[in-house]
């Protein structure tokens, strides 16, 4: 009975430690890529340039709003630039001016939803 007991603990105690081990290494993995980042910035005269690689171009509304929202008080204008990833092809511009609000452009159309 008692060897019955002890081998039921050990058996317990493993299932316990691979359950951990596998939560590790499930946390090891690298974490998703985001979907845009800001690979370039530069402000000058109340002026904000920003240059973006977008994953989904045809978000850029949503991504200049991101990083402009914050930024609304300290500059005149903001311009935010969407590239794909690895490239500066300039799909999309957006503008915000306080006048104006965000004005989208769009230069190519590869930058449009599938």
């Amino acid at each position: 009975m008692y060897l019955t007991t002890v081998r039921a603990m050990i058996f317990a105690a493993s299932a316990l430690l691979t359950g951990v081990l596998a939560a590790v290494v499930l946390s090891l993995e690298p974490a998703p890529q985001p979907p845009w980042k800001i690979t370039h910035r530069v402000s000058a005269h109340h002026a904000l340039v920003v240059e973006v690689e977008a994953r989904h171009p045809y978000d850029a509304l949503s991504i200049a709003r991101a990083i402009g929202e914050p930024e609304h008080g300290r500059f005149g204008e903001i311009l935010v630039y969407i590239n794909r990833p690895g490239r500066r092809d300039m799909l999309r511009r957006v503008q915000w001016t306080p006048q104006h609000g965000y004005v989208e452009t769009v230069y190519r159309p590869e930058g449009t939803r599938q």
